[in-house]
């Protein structure tokens, strides 16, 4: 079969390829318009699924079968990340076996630069964790500036800061609560000890079901959850009595938790899914099934704004594994309708923002956009870049602070898109470059094989192009 998608073909939804230097411009991913999408199509395991699973298997005695592993160069990273933390890795066949390997020695200070924000937010709560010193290295493009606050606040001097202990209350310190309970979790999980996290947000809940995958008795409580206990009952009603009418999620984590040895298949890549997903939306006469799609409420919340959007994303074949929703998407081509979207709509996305933000440029009427400053990267400036663009390609755009609001048009001409080697805008640039008339031209978008092995060639098999 991959010899056969190496062959060039007439029969092709997405016509990609190396473009030639043509003057000042250097070699990106020439891009021609596709007319529609048609097929199944699948991918390797979801990134944040096997961050989270690989990294609940490093701690434990017993060895962890994992199926379906991303084969790609941030994941061979990552686990290089987790073996210098301890963790083996033990190949066989088509899967791997995890488990707790030797102990490191904590002597000298171990150099760590984690491949993307997930990654960093785990691998900062295991070395806590495990007592183990490290030197972190950042990549800009990579690792978002909030990421590394949220860090360096929660790990002062590379210890965990006094009031995340025991109970805690993280934005008490003005934390990200989706993001502060990854590393506080992590944290007492390899260091044995139990935690209580009241949370405003909780954000996808991927980790906590996870956790129970390994056999870890995890609780999870609302303040409204008439079966929760007599003191979460007690605290809300407390709460109310002062006017503080704020519902938290209570999550505790008992002490000694050991992950126990589980099989896990990943489901298909929640990122590479959004990337086809709005493609088929966007390109006429499309209609496309996505297989073994992960259907976690908050790693979906790419697909339920565009369905907000008026997207014809519907559910297929649906079941249950462990308590998590696993299934097929079928996509069919749909007009969008702008939207307003706030800091809940946006909180568990990430780089498919861009992609959101993209949609909005080809929906009718306008979309709002708030709360987007966690998109501002130090000097490397995304949104920025990005708005420059859509600016430039005649896309009306108003800025106000940390917002925007877009309204959309029909259609695009090709052009040529800087990516600055962020997965978000090559991501994006891909996309308009597959809905845009004429050939377009992405620099930088070498950082999509890098994070999607196969996506480009997969796309050329799903449909014609004009």
């Amino acid at each position: 079969m991959e010899e056969q998608m190496e062959i060039e073909s007439p029969v092709v939804g997405a016509d990609f390829k190396s473009a030639p230097t043509t003057g000042d411009i250097p070699r990106g991913l020439e891009i021609q318009r596709s007319k529609r999408l048609r097929g199944n199509i699948t991918f390797t395991g979801d990134a944040h699924y096997a961050m989270f699973a690989s990294a609940i298997a490093s701690l434990g005695e017993e060895a962890t079968r994992l199926e379906n592993v991303p084969e790609a160069p941030w994941f061979q990273n990552y686990r290089t990340c987790l073996e210098t933390l301890g963790a083996s890795f033990e190949r066989i066949d088509n899967h791997w076996l995890v488990r707790r390997g030797v102990a490191v020695g904590v002597k000298d200070r171990l150099h760590i630069q984690p491949p993307n924000d997930i990654a960093a937010l785990i691998l900062a709560g295991l070395a806590s964790g495990l007592g183990v010193p490290v030197q972190w290295h950042y990549d800009l493009l990579r690792t978002s500036s909030d990421v590394r606050a949220l860090l360096s606040a929660v790990y002062p001097e590379g210890e965990l800061h006094r009031k995340a202990r025991n109970f805690c209350k993280p934005f008490e310190l003005k934390w990200d609560d989706t993001l502060a309970k990854i590393p506080l979790m992590f944290h007492h999980l390899a260091l044995g000890e139990g935690l209580e996290l009241q949370l405003r947000r909780q954000g996808s809940d991927l980790l906590e079901t996870l956790l129970r995958q390994f056999e870890i008795d995890l609780k999870v409580e609302r303040d409204d959850d008439k079966n929760a206990d007599e003191l979460t009952r007690r605290l809300a009603r407390q709460m109310r009595a002062t006017g503080k009418d704020e519902l938290l999620t209570r999550v505790k984590l008992p002490v000694s938790s050991k992950p126990k040895a589980a099989f896990i298949s990943l489901p298909a890549d929640v990122g590479e899914a959004s990337i086809v997903a709005l493609v088929a939306t966007l390109i006429k006469g499309s209609d496309v099934l996505i297989e073994n799609v992960l259907l976690n409420p908050g790693r979906g919340g790419f697909f339920k704004a565009l369905k907000r959007m008026g997207a014809d994303i519907e559910i297929v074949q649906r079941k249950e594994r462990f308590g998590e929703g696993v299934g097929a998407l079928r996509v069919r081509s749909y007009d969008l309708f702008g939207k307003r979207f706030d800091e809940e709509a946006l909180s568990d996305l990430r780089d498919e923002t861009f992609l959101l933000l993209l949609a909005a440029t080809f929906a009718e009427g306008e979309s709002v956009f708030r709360d987007l400053e966690y998109l501002h990267v130090d000097e490397h400036d995304p949104l920025k870049s990005f708005v420059a663009d859509l600016k430039q390609a005649e896309v009306e755009i108003g800025e106000f602070e940390d917002g925007l609001v877009i309204r959309g048009r029909r259609e695009s001409d090709g052009a040529t898109h800087d990516a600055l080697g962020h997965i978000g805008l090559a991501a994006a640039y891909a996309v308009l470059g597959l809905k845009s008339h004429g050939a377009s031209n992405v620099l930088g978008a070498d950082v999509l094989e890098e994070r999607f092995p196969g996506l480009l060639k997969r796309l050329r098999f799903l449909g014609v192009p004009e």
